[in-house]
């Protein structure tokens, strides 16, 4: 079974993506689908070769506070210090 998941793009990347999906016959999550496969049949380690390459290229926005509930949400349950 698939799990859907949310990622956040800049609009430049999310259109090139878009474009590329379309002439490869694909979805977007079928792209990255077949980037990480592609990615695991070359042998790559799953140690995090894709997110070291990834960290750093992307930013949590931040919106002011309490215009955003579902943002509010997902950062006190992931970002969030726990309560000691």
């Amino acid at each position: 079974m698939k799990k859907r998941v949310t990622i956040t793009l800049d609009p430049a990347i999310h259109e090139r993506a878009k474009r590329l999906a379309k002439k490869r016959n694909t979805s977007v999550s079928g792209l990255f689908e077949s980037y990480v496969t592609a990615s695991a049949a070359r042998g790559e380690r799953d140690e995090g070769t894709l997110v070291d390459e990834m960290i750093g290229s992307a930013e949590l926005r931040e919106p002011p506070p309490r215009s955003d509930p579902l943002y509010d949400a997902l950062r006190e349950k992931y970002v969030a210090e726990p309560e000691s």
